[in-house]
């Protein structure tokens, strides 16, 4: 197997694990509406888009920004 054939079954294999995981979070409830990280309610424009949001636009922002921190710096701990 050649390192093209390598890199095409690891992207096949990431994304059948991407889709799967979104598949699974949109098969969950629906969202109560209050986010869960500030208890604020979540913005409707926003649970049109996705009614299964479960954090606020504002907690989304941080969430992403943490996590892009995170991959990038390593935990804070």
């Amino acid at each position: 197997m050649d390192d093209i054939d390598c890199a095409t079954e690891r992207s096949e294999v990431f994304t059948g694990a991407a889709l799967k995981a979104v598949l699974g979070r949109m098969a969950g409830p629906l969202s109560s509406g209050v986010c869960q990280s500030c208890q604020d309610t979540i913005e409707p424009e926003r649970l049109r888009a996705n009614p299964h949001a479960r954090l606020c636009a504002g907690c989304a922002a941080e969430e992403e920004a943490s996590r892009v921190r995170r991959r990038r710096c390593g935990p804070l701990d």
